[in-house]
């Protein structure tokens, strides 16, 4: 009889592994195919599935943000019965110290009774014996060494034991939630990235182009507007004197929270001083990690009632002059990666404003202050444009680096075969080598477009040109449902054109020709077409049509005028700016009506006669 149940035990435990192994092709397949935005939905799926397979009462996902020890509860799955844990967001560190000790450490735990967990575990057995858990398996998610998230596996009506062998394919379906954990991440990230950078742009054509004796105005609404995306309650523009601590230059604050100000004097901070001096940015997210030679610091911060901090330098002649200072009064806050770089670029807008008060006081010349701000402008311009093209790129991106996830996985599986084909290994990693250039030529692609630059005149041949930008926004377009055409001479003479303004003109002015299109009535024809001729003068003349909703009677001059805009989140100076960089190399560009409806905007550049 003994025999018997032993050998029932045995089989339903190798029923339970086989049916865990289908749900391991299962989930991976699912979520390698779902679209980014679709991945909470499946998430929502696979928590039931496991609950379903394992017979488990409720299985939970958390996302957890290591530097603050905070847990956010981001799914929950449970049977009928049992509720599913509510999302909430929780300081970990407080209600569960070991267990988040694990996960930070990449260690599971698990428990077939509360009893087996060692005494070290006691306040947060405590707090599991509140919530009802009998047995439980948590299992960290890990990318690249970098924790995500936890996956629960819990039991609340009865005790029941984990094998080995389950245990060992839980961590293997944690890494499956991994995956898209990093592909639901990494879309968050570029969204708050492009978001961030939007409002930077914003700001910085505030700044640029206010009048003098404006700039404190638009200092402050720049200030708020920071405030209020990053979530953070105080935020302050601070100056740097020699031998004189911390300055308050301007700063905002959200209601119900005091302002640096009515603190008292401007605090003493040497730790961080030293490190805004020498350039660093300075991130601080929960004070009791600051170092010990910080510690006279944290203490001025907990006295200003700031629990995180992000501070940016300001440079200025070629000197620190300040930084700009994020700080959060409510609750530890994570700063992540992707904003350093838009706050950074704002602490060079003020930094500008620094530069340009020397132009004004130095008496510079008007013509070479005017170009230096129209580069800033094109530059703001090429961002905004950049932005406006996320979704597309981001689409374009991921397909390469699926392509990388899928060969990489198959090659560690043909790797772990007990005679491995080499050459079929060796074969998979070339792909993988050749799909990561292909996402890296995207990047370096949009890089290229976006950083500033000095002027650079080079021979350029006008329809590889334009067939190079009819590929970075072809991705886009396809999403769209927008057909686009070339329609080009079989020769045309090279120009003679800055690469990077000639790619802005064109790019522009096909995005404008795509949103012209979307706010067209339903049932027209989606498509633009460039052309590319050479006319009487010598000159080659590039002209895009559309069949959007056309420009108004009297507005076909009127458009290029600054600030002068027809889109909700225009910033109306991209056609102005386009303006200005055709005619900076010698040609023209102007609007007009197409015969049927839409609209075709025209640029002429002449042809180069010599590259001196």
């Amino acid at each position: 009889m003994p025999e018997a149940i032993a050998s029932a035990n045995a089989s339903a435990s190798l029923q339970e592994l086989l049916s865990f192994e289908r749900l391991l092709q299962d989930l991976s397949a699912a979520f390698l195919s779902v679209p980014a935005q679709e991945i909470d939905d499946a998430i929502d799926r696979g928590l039931a599935r496991i609950v379903s397979t394992l017979g488990i009462d409720r299985s939970t996902l958390n996302r957890v943000f290591p530097l603050t020890g905070w847990v956010e509860v981001t799914h929950s799955f449970a049977v009928e019965g049992v509720e599913p844990v509510p999302k909430r967001t929780i300081p970990a560190r407080d209600s569960n110290p070991w267990a988040v000790a694990k996960a930070i450490a990449n260690e599971s735990i698990v428990f077939s009774s509360m009893d087996e967990l060692p005494p070290e575990a006691s306040f947060d057995k405590e707090n599991w014996r509140k919530l009802g858990l009998k047995s439980h398996v948590m299992m960290p998610i890990t990318v690249a060494g970098e924790l995500h998230g936890i996956l629960n596996f819990g039991c609340i009506r009865s005790e029941r034991n984990w094998s080995d062998d389950l245990v060992a394919r839980m961590r293997l379906l944690a890494g499956i939630f991994g995956s898209a954990l990093a592909r639901k991440r990494a879309q968050e990230e570029l969204g708050l990235s492009v978001g961030f950078e939007r409002l930077a742009s914003a700001i910085l054509a505030s700044l640029v182009l206010s009048k003098h004796g404006e700039e404190n105005q638009a200092i402050a609404k720049g200030l708020r507007q920071i405030g209020e995306f990053v979530g953070a309650e105080r935020v302050v523009l601070w100056q740097i004197n020699d031998g004189v601590p911390f300055g308050v230059l301007q700063q905002w604050h959200a209601a119900g929270f005091a302002g640096v100000a009515a603190q008292g004097k401007a605090p003493e901070l040497p730790w961080i001083r030293a490190l805004i001096g020498g350039g660093s940015v300075v991130r601080i997210s929960r004070l009791s990690d600051v170092p010990p030679e910080g510690q006279a610091d944290a203490a001025t911060l907990r006295q200003l009632g700031v629990r995180s901090l992000l501070a940016v330098p300001i440079a200025s002649e070629g000197r620190n002059a300040g930084a700009l200072a994020l700080a959060s009064i409510e609750r530890e806050h994570e700063w992540p990666d992707v904003l350093t770089p838009g706050v950074t670029l704002l602490a060079e807008v003020f930094a500008s404003l620094h530069e340009r008060d020397a132009v004004e006081r130095r008496k510079r010349a008007a013509e070479v202050e005017a170009a230096h701000w129209r580069e800033r402008l094109a530059h703001l311009v090429r961002v905004h444009t950049a932005g406006e093209m996320s979704v597309a790129l981001a689409h374009e991106i991921n397909q390469p680096l699926y392509a990388i996830q899928n060969y990489a996985m198959a090659a560690r599986q043909r790797a772990a075969e007990a005679a491995p084909d080499i050459s079929r290994v060796l074969d998979l990693l070339d792909k993988v080598i050749g799909q990561a250039t292909r996402a890296g030529d995207v990047v370096a692609r949009m890089r290229s477009m976006v950083q500033r630059h000095d002027l650079e005149p080079k021979l350029i041949d006008m329809k590889q040109a334009v067939t190079e930008c009819l590929g970075m926004v072809k991705m886009d377009f396809e999403l769209h449902g927008i057909d686009i055409g070339l329609a080009s001479g079989n020769s045309l003479p090279a120009v003679l054109v800055d690469e990077i303004h000639l790619q802005q003109v064109i790019l522009n002015l096909l995005r404008n020709a795509m949103e012209a299109i979307e706010g067209a009535p339903p049932g027209g024809a989606r498509e633009i077409t460039v052309a590319l001729r050479l006319n009487e003068y010598d000159e080659v003349l590039v002209e895009v049509a559309d069949r959007g909703i056309g420009i108004a009677e009297g507005d076909l001059e009127r458009i290029f005028g600054s600030f002068y805009s027809t889109k909700t989140n225009g910033l109306g100076v991209g056609l102005a700016i386009c303006r200005k960089l055709i005619e900076a190399h010698g040609g023209k560009l102007w609007a007009s009506h197409r015969v049927g409806g839409g609209a075709i905007f025209s640029f002429t550049l002449p042809i180069a006669t010599s590259v001196d």
